[in-house]
């Protein structure tokens, strides 16, 4: 196993990331997998080949990831959230060229092929001397310099432009996408990735899981490659393709893609389904259907308590969890009230629990007092919350609206992380600030659309949103047991859309 620090101590390497990454927010995930964006409330940030070291010794950073866009300041929250639109001066426009088994790295000469595509598309386009080529360590990005785009000239945000061209490349190579994709039998998956805060892998960071390094290349070399090109202690990379452009190169097809396509377009995704894929599936080409608040809660809280702890199994229980929860106390008032209703829920639901609550344990779990069951999972009304359930309860629901559910948690892991610590913390504040703003809205903005959260006060309290109309629906409403939420029906727990949820001080 490489070290690390070891690695990010090297002069080199130090020097490209920090020259790469400057003005750019960064990523880092550590060993266990987390996913970090804030050194406290900032941003994180280098500025000097130094800091790369000390972030992987500080956050014991495994990899180092950029964000698309190139920001003009970068020190505070609302240099990225409120401030985005005006702060951003450039994006990156790349083509994410996957492969499904990191481990082996089978069908990389395929990916090599899928690669050439879009660089002829770009040739196609005007744009040759601006390109590079990143080997992340199981795929490639092809990648136009962000500097070869005069961006004053342009009347939309430049992540919004980025986005334009990754699309029209893929749609101009897609012929040539899809047949690499289908002969690598699955192995080779490709998209769009281009999206507001989103990031992709800095030059010679070190790739999450396995032990290569990600190294830049142009495309006339392309040829010559091999995965060898990554090995952590023999790598080949080359500088100048990072820093080689030609100012304005790429304008005309910047233009030529906002002609072409049209704002809110659905990324493109081109994979094949079955075991090659591991169960990965295309987009849909229809529009994806409505998928509702339970399953949103469900997932947002599981990316909350990921990002926090690193456990992805255990997200999962706390998310289904939260969602019960929330979900339980939207009928019957705050959690004081919801508290000591539980215990008067209907006797069918607690007589077919009674023997499981034995062995339950009260814990404290980011702000929440949630109980634990025998097995290790967070339980309500005696019944644990297992992966499983979220699978069946969470999952499918995104899947059956035609939403494959690798992107709906790919969106919640990028919203969710750029948020402060702090408000991922206080689950009050949580709900108001992360919930709130996407919760009808989380496939439309977050995984098929564009991400601008809107600005809400950070102070929560009053009575949780209710007003006179939702008032009127509660008390139209029949009760609904416990036993329903949890799915001990045959429901499958799926909570309504109408009306407002309660914040319920757990």
């Amino acid at each position: 196993m490489i070290d690390p620090v070891a690695h990010y101590s090297r002069e080199e390497v130090a020097r490209e990331i920090a020259w790469y990454s400057r003005r750019r927010w960064l990523a880092i995930v550590d060993s266990r997998g987390v996913w970090r964006r804030w050194r406290g409330d900032e941003p994180i940030r280098v500025e000097e080949p130094g800091d790369v070291a000390g972030i992987a010794r500080e956050l014991g950073a495994r990899s180092f990831y950029a964000s698309i866009e190139v920001y003009r300041r970068l020190e505070a929250k609302h240099d990225v959230s409120e401030n985005y639109d005006l702060n951003v001066e450039a994006a990156t426009p790349l083509i994410d060229i996957d492969l499904i088994d990191e481990e082996s790295l089978a069908g990389w000469p395929f990916a090599v092929r899928a690669a050439r595509a879009a660089v002829e598309a770009l040739k196609e386009l005007g744009v040759e001397r601006s390109v590079y080529l990143l080997w992340s360590g199981a795929g490639f990005h092809v990648r136009v310099n962000e500097a070869a785009v005069n961006w004053d000239s342009i009347d939309v945000r430049p992540v919004d432009a980025a986005f334009a061209l990754a699309e029209l490349v893929i749609r101009l190579a897609r012929s040539g996408l899809e047949e690499a994709v289908k002969a690598s039998g699955g192995a080779v998956k490709i998209e769009n990735v281009v999206r507001p805060r989103g990031v992709a892998t800095a030059p010679l960071s070190l790739h999450r899981r396995v032990d290569r390094v990600a190294v830049a290349m142009k495309p006339e070399d392309l040829d010559l490659f091999t995965p060898t090109w990554s090995e952590p202690y023999s790598y080949r990379h080359d500088p100048e393709a990072l820093r080689r452009y030609e100012r304005g190169e790429a304008d005309d097809a910047i233009a030529r893609a906002l002609r072409e396509v049209p704002q809110g377009s659905t990324r493109s995704i081109i994979a094949l389904p079955g075991p090659a894929a591991k169960g990965r599936r295309p987009a849909p080409a229809a529009k994806p259907g409505k998928v509702g608040r339970f399953p949103v809660m469900a997932l947002l809280q599981a990316a909350r308590y990921y990002l926090l702890t690193g456990d992805p199994e255990k997200a999962k229980s706390f998310g289904l969890n939260r969602a019960i929860f929330y979900a339980w106390a939207k009928y019957y008032g705050p959690a004081r009230s919801a508290a000591r209703r539980l215990h008067a829920a209907p006797r069918a639901a607690r007589s077919a629990s009674e023997r499981r609550e034995q062995g339950e344990q009260l814990v404290e779990v980011l702000g929440e007092r949630v109980k634990v069951g025998p097995r290790g999972w967070y339980s309500m009304g005696g019944v644990e919350q297992t992966p499983e359930d979220f699978d069946r309860n969470v999952a499918r629901k995104f899947e059956e609206a035609g939403v494959p559910f690798e992107e709906a948690w790919k969106a919640a892991l990028d919203y969710v992380a750029s948020f402060p610590e702090r408000v991922l913390r206080d689950p009050q504040r949580f709900y108001k600030e992360v919930y709130e703003p996407v919760r009808d809205v989380f496939v439309e903005k977050l995984v098929m659309g564009e991400w601008r959260p809107r600005r809400r006060p950070s102070a929560i309290g009053g009575s949780g949103g209710e007003t006179p109309r939702t008032r009127g629906l509660a008390a139209r409403r029949r009760p609904v047991g416990l036993d329903k939420w949890l799915g001990l029906d045959g429901s499958g727990g799926e909570e309504g859309d109408e009306g407002e949820e309660r914040r319920p001080r757990a």
